[in-house]
Parts: C-alpha cells; sequence; structure tokens
C-alpha cells in the first residue's frame, strides 16, 4: 500500500505540477490580454482626445473666423449708414434752407399784402364815408331846394 500510496502522491504531485503549470500559463496569457486590450483602450482614449481636441480647434476657429467676418459685416454696414445718415442730413438740409427762403419771401408777400389790404381798408372807409356825408349834404341840400 505505502507504494500506492507513493505513487499516489507522486501522480498527485505531478498532477499539481502541470496544473500549477497550466494555471500560471492562463494567468500569464490573461494578464497579457488584459494588458492588450488595456493599451488597446489607452491608444483608443487616446486618439479620441486628439481627435476631439482637434474638432474643438476647429470649431475655436470657425467660430472666430465668423466672429471676424461679422464684426467686419457690422462696420462696414455701420459705416454705411452713417453715409447715408450725412447724405439725408444734407438733402434735408438743403431743402429746409430752400423751404425757408421761398417761405420767406411769401411770407414777406403776404405781410405786404395785409398792410396794404389795411391801408385800401382805412381809405375805403375814409371814401365810404365821405360818400355817406356828401349823399347827405345832396339829400339836405335837395330838401332845402324844394
Amino acid at each position: 500500500m505505502k507504494g500506492l500510496d507513493e505513487e499516489f502522491e507522486r501522480d498527485l504531485n505531478i498532477l499539481k505540477g502541470e496544473f500549477d503549470k497550466e494555471k500560471r500559463e492562463i494567468d500569464l496569457s490573461h494578464t497579457m490580454e488584459k494588458r492588450e486590450l488595456t493599451d488597446m483602450i489607452e491608444t483608443f482614449d487616446e486618439e479620441t482626445k486628439e481627435w476631439l481636441d482637434m474638432l474643438k480647434d476647429q470649431f475655436n476657429a470657425d467660430r472666430e473666423r465668423i466672429k471676424n467676418e461679422n464684426v467686419e459685416e457690422l462696420e462696414s454696414m455701420k459705416h454705411d449708414l452713417i453715409k447715408k445718415i450725412e447724405e439725408l442730413d444734407s438733402n434735408f438740409e438743403t431743402n429746409f434752407n430752400k423751404y425757408v427762403s421761398e417761405t420767406e419771401q411769401w411770407s414777406q408777400n403776404y405781410t405786404t399784402k395785409l398792410k396794404e389790404n389795411q391801408d385800401s381798408s382805412t381809405k375805403i372807409n375814409w371814401l365810404m364815408k365821405s360818400i355817406n356825408w356828401c349823399k347827405e349834404h345832396i339829400d339836405l341840400m335837395k330838401i332845402k331846394m324844394q
């Protein structure tokens, strides 16, 4: 029995050795695959980060370019608006001065006509009184002559 027991122990040690060897090989293979997958994930993360950084940089550059174009367009529109305002102001000033000069003459003519009308009214009133006096005087004379 001792021989069987020794044979069993020897076979058990051989099996344990083979099991331990296979376990180490599996652990080593697992560790290597895990490291390989971890490296792949890290590479993917780095490439993704670089790609996102490039997209962010491109976005910021495009945003800045559009912002500058908008500022330039705004300045151009502002300049055009100022030019238009100055042109309208000039036209207004010209037309206003023309209006003032025309209406000033008309106003003077109107004032003159009003004065002439007043003078004529005064003269007509005086003449009407004279005519009435003359009529009354003629009527009185007629009465006296009869």
